[in-house]
């Protein structure tokens, strides 16, 4: 008897299961962080529409860079979300004031993380010092937990799009968070808005 693939909707069933028995950030992480590489590892990934692992038409600027897909969410609590950034593309560094899973799928991903070394007591500064870089790749997984491993930036640097799946204890897409300039320190507070909805639960 063949194993059915694990898929979208059996990977929602089971996060919403963890989210909703668990408020503790990193155990929600270690729960969830399983599920995503089980997801973004299986050889059938007939879920993740085409057009996905492709930018947008139509976005101009900083925003023409990648595409920020919204396969999930529920209310202001939870999405998930597909990223595909262009070749040689890539974020500021920023934070996101949220738990956070990200599962590699097509390409490679460079992940620079950061931490504060100011005491934060200054809204609009802050002092950050590189903590390491890693580099990723299809099956693989990163997580976030604020405000201890919650600051980094995220590059592809290959010349052919890069895919991942990002879990967020948030909507994502209107979440308010920061980006960081490492050589000023100044702060800004900016949103990411979707570029498509599929599944929204109030």
């Amino acid at each position: 008897m063949m194993t059915k693939p694990y898929a979208l909707g059996g990977f929602i069933r089971d996060l919403e299961d963890i989210v909703t028995a668990e408020h503790d950030q990193a155990r929600i992480v270690a729960g969830v962080e399983p599920l995503v590489q089980r997801l973004v590892g299986s050889d059938d990934l007939s879920w993740l529409k085409p057009e996905y692992r492709q930018l947008p038409q139509g976005k101009t600027g900083v925003a023409s860079g990648y595409g920020q897909y919204c396969l999930y969410r529920r209310g202001t609590a939870l999405s998930v979300i597909v990223f595909c950034w262009g070749p040689r593309q890539g974020t500021p560094i920023h934070d996101h004031l949220s738990w956070g899973v990200l599962g590699f799928i097509d390409g490679m991903e460079k992940e620079t993380r950061y931490k504060r070394v100011d005491d934060g007591t200054n809204a609009e500064y802050a002092q950050l010092e590189e903590v390491g870089v890693h580099y990723t790749e299809k099956g693989r997984t990163s997580h976030l937990v604020t405000p201890s491993r919650d600051v980094h930036k995220v590059e592809n640097p290959g010349d052919t799009p890069s895919v991942s799946i990002h879990v967020y204890g948030c909507d994502m897409g209107r979440q308010q968070r920061r980006r960081y300039d490492l050589q000023s320190g100044k702060i800004q507070w900016y949103t990411t808005p979707h570029d498509s909805d599929e599944i929204v639960v109030p």
